[in-house]
């Protein structure tokens, strides 16, 4: 079975009862060559990316399917109509899996590797119930990262690729994530990863946080945040990446966040976990950190790399 087709299946239907399933896409010949290697039955719907389309979760072959898979390429601007329509998806209690920036490469089994979800999910949570013991965090990299915070009764949200209902699952995934207590957030970070959507930059950015609020960053950084509308200067998210078969940026942040052993953080919408709240989310990736937990370095955290066994759709 192509390794694709393993795990998407394996997402939609762990926890659910298999049901009817609906692609929207705004790359419909992308599209058809994921059906055709998913052989599963499914609608296809193209879904337009230059206006508003929330609308189309009241059409009928919306309304009749149970699982929905997201296939976009959006840009800023688009990417907010998409999330609106995915909220209108989970209010109708669909299992919805994102694909988003996808292109023929995540098709190949070569890209997935020997990967079993059920390790990534097995070692979040895991890991969660150990971070949630965590009061203080210190972030340290090798080119100048120094940055540390509170996680101090702040909720840790697990990220391992399995839909459910009123949970964002992304394939990629494996990621653990939370909200730092805003105002103990300060130091240094040095961005040497992917930045939102998809912008890899040549060298690293230096930014510059003081009581949870970026006060000074390299200049290339600052002009980025120019195109988000409103001030997103306050910290929103810090997350570890979880999925040791993504070793290198694919200049794609819903990819490059997941890359085992990097951390990422985000300014703006902190997904009800903190203070800050947006309709904008700004995600940064540090690679290769040294992470601190109560001033003890995290150690072997990872899951193991070994293989996974086929889930049936549909009967």
């Amino acid at each position: 079975m192509p390794k694709v087709r393993q795990h998407i299946l394996d997402s939609l239907t762990k926890n659910s009862a298999p049901g009817s399933l609906l692609l929207l896409t705004n790359d419909v010949p992308l599209g058809r060559k994921l059906l055709d290697i998913l052989n599963t039955p499914s609608a296809i719907l193209e879904v337009p990316l230059n206006a508003p389309v929330k609308h189309l979760a009241s059409l009928p072959v919306v309304r009749e399917s149970t699982h929905i898979i997201e296939l976009y390429q959006p840009d800023l601007a688009n990417s907010i109509y998409l999330k609106e329509l995915r909220q209108a998806l989970f209010d109708q209690g669909k299992y919805v899996l994102a694909l988003w920036n996808w292109d023929e490469l995540y098709l190949e089994d070569q890209f997935w590797g020997n990967l079993d979800y059920g390790a990534i999910s097995s070692s979040v949570t895991t890991l969660a119930t150990q971070l949630s013991a965590v009061e203080n965090i210190r972030i340290t990299s090798d080119n100048g990262t120094d940055i540390s915070f509170s996680v101090a009764g702040r909720p840790w949200i697990s990220a391992d690729g399995y839909c459910d209902l009123y949970k964002l699952a992304q394939l990629p995934d494996g990621e653990i994530y939370t909200c730092p207590v805003e105002e103990t957030f300060s130091g240094t970070i040095m961005v040497d990863g992917t930045v939102s959507r998809l912008w890899l930059p040549e060298k690293p950015l230096k930014l510059k946080f003081e009581a949870g609020t970026l006060v000074d960053g390299t200049p290339a950084f600052i002009d980025w945040l120019e195109r988000y509308a409103g001030s997103i200067r306050t910290i929103g998210e810090f997350a570890l990446g979880m999925n040791p078969n993504i070793t290198s940026p694919y200049r794609n942040i819903s990819t490059d966040e997941k890359e085992g052993g990097s951390v990422h953080f985000a300014l703006g919408d902190s997904y009800n976990l903190g203070l800050t709240h947006s309709i904008y989310h700004v995600d940064f990736v540090v690679r290769k950190p040294t992470i601190y937990t109560d001033g003890r370095i995290l150690h072997d955290y990872l899951p193991k790399i070994i293989n996974s066994s086929p889930t049936a759709f549909g009967g």
